[in-house]
């Protein structure tokens, strides 16, 4: 099935402009998809299978397609269109935009940009939207970046998920495209209208990426609260960088996700404990003591110890950075931060740029030893 679909989106975006990078992105890859209903909101799209072109679509015109078996069935309002292998819907106006809504299953309407890729498989529709790069940015950024940060704050996210895609293009390319639009790849629900700050931060930064100083894209990691304190990478991802160096951050400690708790019973927390291998044998409160004023790795216990990415994954922790102590009947974990705590740490780069830090600062603020480049002059210099 792979390779027809790689040929299948290969021969739809051939004539894509030289001028601008698409990338093709699975999209609602999370729904087992029978049926949805597809309108122009702004442009004019054309209905292709293969190169046939079946009929135009201009704003607001609507039609249905429907899962037959291994084919597509498409429908108007009035008419049967016909059953076909695969469908391309192709924006052909200056500026492109459609409204997708999913009938089977029932999922909220979602706008689109550019081109979507229809495909029959594993008996559920295959979509793939074909989109500018810097359209694409925009939407993620809108996902995860939220929708009440300062300007320079999303100029920064963008550059930062601008990196991540284009230093993971092949990430699904035996699969018959670039990326995912779930939090494995980078969450991406479409079009960004809710704040237009986010497209225009975008285009602001258009072809802007982040490189280490071999002038490779680095790996752009970020996560919402880092409690204080960044994490080197090899602690978390077992790979060393040396641009994601564990950095003290005073800007994240005020802000919404700085801190958390959560009690556990403490027979339970006996039983977790001997679960994993650590007999409990003295139930002393000073026994099962953790603090942590800068980042551990491990929980040490009776001599012992346990894993805090372990403890984090079993307890649906939000970070691995807590303190343990033992009160009365129960364990109390206080926490600090949110996520895994390597690179940006979201929630201080949005008080950076609160208190007038531009996004070049607040970049080098979290990437050490970093240069912010435009991806077309790199790709220049790196040219043989």
């Amino acid at each position: 099935m792979k390779n027809i679909v790689i040929s299948i989106i290969s021969a739809f975006i051939i004539s894509s402009s030289l001028y601008s990078q698409r990338l093709n992105i699975r999209i609602l890859s999370e729904q087992n998809i029978k049926s949805f209903i597809f309108s122009p909101a702004v442009g004019k799209y054309q209905v292709f299978s293969d190169t046939v072109l079946i009929t135009t679509l201009k704003k607001n015109e609507v039609i249905s397609l429907i899962q037959i078996n291994d084919s597509i069935e498409i429908k108007t309002i009035d008419e049967k269109l016909g059953i076909f292998k695969s469908i391309a819907l192709k924006g052909v106006a200056n500026v492109n935009y459609a409204k997708l809504k999913c009938v089977i299953p029932q999922v909220a309407q979602r706008l689109y940009d550019d081109d979507i890729i229809v495909i029959v498989e594993n008996n559920g529709f295959y979509l793939i939207n074909n989109v500018d790069l810097e359209n694409y940015v925009a939407g993620v950024v809108e996902c995860e970046g939220g929708q009440k940060a300062d300007i320079e704050y999303y100029k920064t996210q963008a550059i930062i998920c601008r990196t991540y895609a284009l230093e993971n293009y092949n990430r699904h390319i035996n699969e018959g495209y670039n990326l995912c639009d779930d939090v494995h790849c980078q969450a991406f629900k479409g079009k960004s209208l809710s704040n237009f700050d986010i497209p225009d931060a975008t285009y602001a930064t258009s072809g802007l990426v982040i490189v280490d100083s071999t002038l490779n894209l680095i790996t752009a990691g970020f996560h919402s609260n880092c409690g204080g304190q960044t994490a080197n990478s090899e602690d978390v991802w077992l790979k060393p960088k040396s641009y994601l160096k564990s950095i003290n951050d005073t800007f994240c400690i005020h802000q919404r996700s700085a801190t958390w708790e959560k009690t556990i019973n403490f027979d339970k927390w006996k039983q977790y404990l001997s679960y994993n291998g650590i007999t409990v044998t003295d139930t002393n409160s000073s026994n099962f003591r953790l603090k942590q004023i800068s980042r551990k790795l491990f929980y040490t216990v009776f001599n012992d110890s346990i894993s805090l990415r372990k403890i984090r994954t079993d307890w649906n922790l939000r970070s691995t950075y807590f303190n343990v102590n033992k009160v009365g009947e129960n364990i109390i974990l206080n926490g600090r931060g949110y996520g895994h705590g390597v690179g940006l740490c979201q929630e201080g780069a949005m008080k950076m740029s609160k208190s007038g830090y531009s996004y070049k600062d607040i970049i080098q603020f979290y990437y050490k030893n970093t240069s912010i480049v435009n991806m077309r002059a790199l790709n220049l210099i790196k040219a043989p």
